[in-house]
């Protein structure tokens, strides 16, 4: 489905909804269930709500925040022995082609001259170089069970190993290797695992939004809805520069600590663009 189709099916829902807010019979000496105000200098309306009409959308509020951003990535990962630094493993390929708990074809032994312990088990991911670089080199990865619907009993970090990458020629991949520190029962040998890998960048704070408040329109162009005051929105431009889990992290927008609206906003648009 196209992305114009999709909103403007949101459309179409938020003008019935407003119709049918508009159309309903109310007390004498009662405002109108929507009021529409131009906004100097902007192309958008403000919209305000009856406290009815707002009750009737459902609408809710977050706020605009600042936090620390992590940025990171999910690949594949195989459990393996441990690997011996001085050893040149050559891993099988097509190990990560396909999504079965185990691999089809586990990778060939690998000669271990030292151990730095007995019961350590070590984790292959497969990365292209353009990850590699990417990559957060001295932070460790969360090891997270291959169905998303399983979960652990606590989290299994892996720190890095200390070996450089091992090319893969065949497939020009690089091989790298994480360590899981002492015995775990989920970590079987040859199991496939998700892996989460930390990516460098920024670690400093950066201005987020709850992801339900980000309304794109028709053009792609993203906004939220200001609450500026009881019942009282209006429909602000934001850049976005990415999605990280449940927050937009956001080039520009409103000041932090601005109420925006997480739940409701398409409805709101719907108001704006067809209320009377």
């Amino acid at each position: 489905m196209k992305l114009g189709t999709f909103l403007g099916g949101f459309v179409a829902l938020a003008a019935m909804t407003t119709l049918a807010l508009a159309a309903s019979p109310g007390p004498a000496g009662k405002s109108a269930a929507v009021t529409l105000e131009k906004i100097p200098g902007s192309s958008a309306k403000r919209v305000i709500l009856s406290p009815k009409a707002a009750e009737r959308l459902g609408i809710q509020t977050g706020k605009v925040s600042e936090d620390t951003i992590v940025r990171r990535q999910m690949v594949a990962g195989l459990v393996t022995p441990p690997v011996d630094s001085g050893s040149q493993s050559k891993q099988a390929a097509g190990v990560f082609g396909g999504f079965s708990q185990t691999a089809a074809t586990p990778p060939p032994p690998v000669a271990v001259k030292s151990l730095p312990a007995a019961d350590e088990v070590w984790v292959l991911v497969t990365l292209s170089p353009a990850e590699w670089e990417r990559l957060a080199k001295d932070k460790p990865a969360r090891v997270l069970p291959l169905f998303t619907r399983d979960k652990f009993g606590t989290d299994v970090l892996a720190r890095p190993s200390g070996m450089p990458p091992l090319e893969d020629t065949k497939r020009s991949m690089l091989n790298v290797y994480y360590v899981v520190p002492g015995k775990n029962a989920d970590l079987a040998l040859n199991k496939r695992m998700r892996i989460e890998l930390q990516l460098a960048g920024d670690e400093g704070k950066q201005k987020v939004v709850p992801y339900g408040a980000v309304y794109y329109d028709a053009k792609g162009a993203p906004w939220v809805y200001v609450n500026t005051a009881p019942f009282t929105f209006e429909r602000q431009r934001i850049g976005v520069d990415r999605i990280e889990g449940d927050v937009a992290v956001l080039t520009e927008g409103p000041p932090v600590g601005t109420p925006v609206v997480t739940v409701g906003a398409a409805l709101l648009y719907g108001a704006e663009i067809f209320g009377k």
